[in-house]
């Protein structure tokens, strides 16, 4: 029963379709992770597990749980699986290095403790400026045994690699990770759970990175962000954070728009998947992609949240 390092599969050597298939059973990796590791190339889509059947194993082992979300991609729909773990909890939010230098960290925390009522502890890490890092391991030592999970690419295995040097395949692909990954560190026990499946936007994102950007969007012209077309009825300036580097554009407006959606005074707009945009002043805005993918909620970065 040797399972993968990579993705947690049993190793197989009998069906190269089925999760966990290597052609030597004495490898660390099945083919899958192999070339997702060393070429980036998704042979499968792999096992997938439904959101309900992931809850119920976390919380059967009731063990403390780190859930890892994007400081970008924090949205009802995550918040919603976190608050359905019953066992003694901790929410993480990774890219903090995204998180503008001039924002209260304590606020920043205050704001989203407020906006999703969430009354555990909350931490802000970065895999890429090692901030907070040594809080993670603190927790981990205390606990003695903990289950990493979150949404599909939320940066779990990366963390996990980290913070104990081990070689969980990470990848922007998802499902990368298949079924719960056992490692053993000292006497400390981490699991690495599969990651959750959301109803995310899907968008050509280019690999470069970008900060947030803050636009002077006047009515006559719209801003199109990738294949996402958004327009503001009144002039308003707005900043852009998103995940990766993302074609952004500023057009000129020639076709009549219907300006539907109301975004409130200092709310950002989530577009599920991608990161949010924040605005500083009540706008209708007009918007190209179905509502399912996006949500308004006061801004988490600054504000009045009573």
């Amino acid at each position: 029963m040797k399972k993968c390092l990579g993705c947690g599969s049993v190793l197989q050597n009998t069906d190269a379709e089925e999760s966990g298939y290597t052609p030597k059973l004495e490898n660390d990796l099945c083919m899958r992770c192999f070339k997702l590791k060393h070429y980036g190339n998704l042979i499968n889509v792999g096992k997938k597990q439904s959101n309900d059947t992931i809850l119920n194993k976390i919380n059967k082992k009731k063990s403390t749980v780190l859930f890892i979300t994007d400081f970008l991609n924090m949205c009802d729909e995550v918040i919603g699986i976190f608050k359905k773990i019953k066992n003694k909890k901790v929410l993480v939010i990774t890219k903090s290095d995204l998180i503008p230098k001039n924002i209260v960290r304590d606020k920043l925390i205050n704001n989203i403790k407020d906006i999703y009522e969430i009354d555990e502890d909350i931490i802000l890490v970065s895999s890429k400026n090692k901030e907070n890092l040594r809080a993670l391991e603190n927790i981990c030592w205390k606990e003695k045994t903990v289950i990493f999970a979150g949404f599909t690419n939320a940066g779990k295995s990366s963390l996990i690699n980290a913070l104990v040097g081990s070689d969980i395949t990470v990848s922007s692909k998802i499902n990368t990770t298949q079924e719960f990954i056992r490692l053993v560190v000292e006497d400390i026990v981490i699991f690495d759970a599969p990651g959750f499946i959301g109803e995310f936007y899907k968008a050509d994102v280019p690999k470069t990175k970008i900060k947030p950007i803050t636009y002077q969007l006047a009515s006559k012209y719209y801003l199109k962000i990738g294949d996402i077309d958004i327009a503001s009825e009144a002039d308003n300036n707005l900043t852009i954070y998103m995940n990766n580097g993302i074609n952004i554009d500023k057009r000129r407006i020639k076709d009549t728009l219907e300006y539907g959606l109301i975004i409130p005074t200092n709310h950002d707009l989530v577009i599920k998947g991608l990161g949010f945009i924040s605005f500083s002043k009540i706008t209708r805005l007009y918007i190209n992609i179905d509502s399912k993918y996006y949500e308004v909620r006061p801004t988490i970065i600054g504000g009045n949240h009573e």
